[in-house]
């Protein structure tokens, strides 16, 4: 019984360091991989929530005009008349290298435009 019990241990095998050292340059090579796609998908998704948030903003000018004949001055002025529930917020505010805190995003309304549509501070084409 002692016999087989140290001839088990002695013949224990294990990975090599050379095997261990493959297993870990494919993991390094899987991540490298996948943070830009992450990256990429994140940016894509603010994209989509911010011309989302334009949207709602554009069609709650249209109501604002089709109820007062006039349009808004401001985003403050389409909350006031409850046109929008709250100030929307820029899925691109604190994200960027734009100061410290990152990008400050903003929503406002071109009044340069006839009709005015709704346009966010942050470029993100």
């Amino acid at each position: 019984m002692y016999y087989r019990f140290c001839r088990l241990l002695k013949s224990q095998k294990g990975f090599t360091l050379v095997e261990l050292m493959v297993v870990l340059i494919i993991i390094a090579i899987l991540v490298a991989i996948a943070i830009p796609l992450y990256a990429g998908t994140q940016n894509n998704a603010r994209n989509r929530a911010c011309d989302a948030n334009i949207r709602t903003i554009n069609g709650a000018i249209a109501q604002y005009y089709a109820e007062f004949s006039e349009y808004p001055d401001s985003i403050d002025d389409l909350v006031d008349a409850h046109f929008l529930k709250d100030y929307p917020d820029c899925p691109w505010d604190g994200v960027g290298d734009n100061d410290a805190d990152g990008y400050t995003a903003d929503y406002s309304i071109d009044t340069n435009e006839d009709p005015p549509v709704a346009q966010c501070d942050v470029d993100h084409s």
